[in-house]
């Protein structure tokens, strides 16, 4: 229990029990010696008075403790030690104030805080012998700088001044450029007034020269074509001859072999042998061979695959391609839309094939896209082979216009680059008859948008009437010299050998 302040109460009831108890030790005792008696009830009250000393000292002790500690609450807190005792609460502010330091009594935890504390004051003391040194090391640089900064702006001063008088000199030069300047361009005014002038007599001029110069070239084109239909000059020589002909079987043996490189499946046309030039035209060509066999070095077999009824094939004949030459690759450009067999789709590939069979080569090739492809035209490029042009009212989008129209375009441009370094320009015709290249028989699909070449019903004749038809010359080798006629048209599927 809590102990409790010593009263006037606790007092007097101290004296009562005691004059009890002695009442009642006289009463019990029975008379004893009054003197005994009176002589232990003296000692009794000396040892109460005694006690109320000592309790009243011990109190005082207590308060001035509590004082001490600074916790005065009424409770001591021995058996209930909560916040709101003197040891409750002196416990509570030991972990509150010492944390990390507390110890379970107040005199270990301040024994520890003071350490604590001497340790403290020893860092700082070396904390702050360190700032001392840094203090110095400062005080020793800001000198230093000091000294530095006289010197920077002491050169400073002497900068801006030497700066102030160099300003000064260039401006008066400067002044002195501008007037240069200033008579300078009204010199140039004057001059590019007179070169506006002398461009615009040259611009007429230049205009004029062009004109000129386009219809000269057009002249000269003219002329040229003229010369071309009338002359038809052609530098083009004979490959080789056929020598012999075996009519029944369709099979020509030519003067060309193995010595001369002559590869398997080279196509070449067969020319009469009274013709006026080679190279220069479809009218001398009688018919086309392509080789199947190299017999030897001057001897190789081929199949006819084309002539004329009219003009077979006879020993002697001249035989001629393009594509091959003894020990020499030949160069082609290509330019334009090919169909080769007029079905609408590009046989560029099948072109290419036949030509690189030949060991021959596009260099340059204007694409069904517009895109010029190599690096210009040579005196290697033997023709410029011409194909289709393309239709721009067919074109359904724009954007196809616009590829047909740049494709016009680039035709255009190499056809005249061609002219301008004399590289002969050929249609794609005049090139497969001088190949002597036979398209392949083609099969009319209904619905692929391609029409039929034979023409519905039967076209009405009279006795001597002629077919506009021809009979396939498979049917006709024999049979050379007479001339075949029919009732009606036969497909030309029938026309090539097999």
């Amino acid at each position: 229990m809590a102990a409790s302040k010593p009263t006037a109460v606790h007092f007097s009831l101290i004296f009562f029990v005691m004059t009890t108890l002695i009442g009642g030790v006289a009463a019990f005792l029975g008379y004893k010696d009054l003197g005994e008696a009176n002589a232990k009830l003296d000692q009794a009250q000396k040892d109460s008075q005694r006690d109320s000393a000592a309790v009243r000292k011990l109190d005082e002790e207590l308060q001035a403790l509590k004082k001490l500690i600074g916790n005065e609450q009424d409770d001591i807190g021995l058996d209930n030690k909560t916040p709101n005792t003197v040891i409750g609460a002196t416990e509570q502010d030991i972990k509150t104030h010492a944390a990390v330091l507390a110890e379970p009594t107040i005199k270990n935890t301040l024994i520890k805080m003071s350490g604590q504390l001497n340790q403290t004051k020893t860092q700082l003391a070396q904390e702050q012998t360190a700032k001392n040194e840094l203090e110095a090391r400062f005080l020793a640089l800001k000198g230093e700088l000091d000294k530095v900064v006289d010197e920077h702006k002491k050169a400073r001063d002497g900068s801006e001044k030497d700066l102030a008088d160099t300003q000064k000199i260039k401006e008066e030069e400067v002044s002195a450029k501008d007037q240069q300047i200033a008579a300078l361009q009204r010199e140039n005014e004057e001059i590019l007034i007179e070169l506006d002038q002398l461009r615009e007599t040259d611009a007429k001029k230049i205009k004029d020269l062009e004109n000129k110069n386009n219809r000269y070239a057009g002249l000269v084109d003219t002329l040229r074509s003229r010369l071309d239909q009338v002359q038809k000059v052609s530098f083009e020589k004979p490959d080789g001859v056929v020598r012999t002909v075996d009519n029944s079987t369709g099979v020509v043996w030519i003067n060309l072999g193995e010595a001369d490189r002559l590869p398997k499946r080279m196509t070449f046309s067969v020319y009469r042998k009274s013709h006026q030039g080679i190279g220069r035209g479809e009218e001398d060509i009688i018919g086309a061979i392509e080789v199947t066999k190299i017999l030897g070095p001057h001897l190789s077999e081929a199949r006819i695959v084309g002539d004329d009824i009219y003009q077979p094939i006879s020993p002697g004949d001249p035989i001629y391609t393009p594509l091959w030459g003894v020990g020499r690759p030949e160069t082609f450009a290509i330019s334009g839309i090919i169909d080769l067999d007029g079905d609408g789709k590009s046989d560029m590939d099948l072109l290419r094939g036949i030509i690189e069979n030949a060991n021959a080569k596009i260099d340059n090739e204007v694409t069904e896209d517009g895109e010029r492809l190599g690096n210009g035209l040579t005196v290697h490029t033997k023709f410029l082979v011409i194909g289709e042009t393309p239709n721009v009212d067919e074109a359904k989008t724009d954007e196809q216009r616009d590829k047909m129209l740049e494709l016009i375009s680039k035709m255009k441009e190499i056809k005249e680059e061609a002219r301008l370094k004399a590289v002969r320009v050929v249609g794609i015709n005049d090139f497969l008859s001088y190949i002597g290249y036979k398209p392949q028989r083609r099969l009319f699909v209904p619905g692929s948008g391609v029409p039929s070449k034979i023409k519905l019903g039967a076209k009405k004749t009279g006795v001597n009437d002629v077919s506009s038809g021809t009979v396939s010359q498979v049917f006709t080798r024999s049979k050379r010299l007479k001339q075949q006629t029919s009732s009606g048209q036969t497909s030309k599927a029938f026309g090539n050998n097999k």
